[in-house]
Parts: structure tokens; C-alpha cells; sequence
């Protein structure tokens, strides 16, 4: 459970950045207004950041009992798949692929493997290493 609720918040920052104008610029997110329109750009930063603060802090927090090795592998683990080996590279790409009229299903699959596949699968192997 707590690998999943870290990972969540982590999904959910990558939501609130990816609607901001300087990534896909959407003003709506299921139907409702975004955060950087409800709270501005300012405060729809600073979410993110707080819930990829909070995701580590609970990871960490929420172990107790759990041999100090494993934990340390766990932040590694949830570190990489946010990283430039995941959500950053996908998010990268998929920035750069706005405008393009010529893309293909690989680009679209690295795409959605490293932003969200990613973060899918770093859920599973926390639940294995914590």
C-alpha cells in the first residue's frame, strides 16, 4: 500500500506539470478546470513539488520495521522511474513531439512507457525490495 500511495502522488504531480502552459498548456483535467487555473501557475508548481516531497516522505516514513537496505532501495527504485531513465525522458519527448505531423507508434509507446509504465512498474518492485 504504501508503494501505491507514493506512486500516486508522484502520478499526480506529473498531471499537475503536464497541464501547465510551458508543457501541453490544457486548461481542463477530467472535465474539470486545472490546477493552474483554479490556483495559478505559481501555486500548481509548488503542488507537484510538495506531493514529489510527500511521496518520499511517506515511502520513507511509512517503513518502520523494514531493514534500512531495503528502504534505500525502494527511494532508488521510485528516484529512477521519475528520473531521466522515466517520467523526465517521456515527458522530454512528448514535449518535443508537439507540432510533429509524422508520429509513429514507437515514439508514442517510449512516450507512454516512460511516463507512466514507469511509475506502474516501480510501484511492483518497491512492493518487492520494502
Amino acid at each position: 500500500m504504501l508503494a501505491a500511495c507514493a506512486v500516486k502522488m508522484i502520478h499526480t504531480m506529473l498531471l499537475i506539470h503536464d497541464d501547465l502552459p510551458c508543457m501541453d498548456n490544457d486548461d481542463l483535467r477530467r472535465g474539470k478546470p486545472t490546477n493552474h487555473k483554479v490556483f495559478g501557475e505559481d501555486v500548481a508548481v509548488l503542488a507537484g513539488e510538495a506531493l514529489l516531497s510527500f511521496a518520499v516522505e511517506h515511502l520513507a516514513l511509512s517503513t518502520v520495521g523494514i531493514e534500512p537496505s531495503r528502504i534505500v532501495r525502494a527511494l532508488e527504485e521510485l528516484a529512477r522511474s521519475i528520473g531521466s531513465e522515466g517520467l523526465v525522458a517521456g515527458q522530454v519527448v512528448d514535449i518535443h513531439s508537439e507540432g510533429l505531423s509524422d508520429v509513429g507508434l514507437e515514439h508514442l509507446e517510449y512516450i507512454h512507457l516512460h511516463k507512466i509504465v514507469a511509475l506502474l512498474e516501480c510501484k511492483k518492485k518497491i512492493k518487492r525490495k520494502a
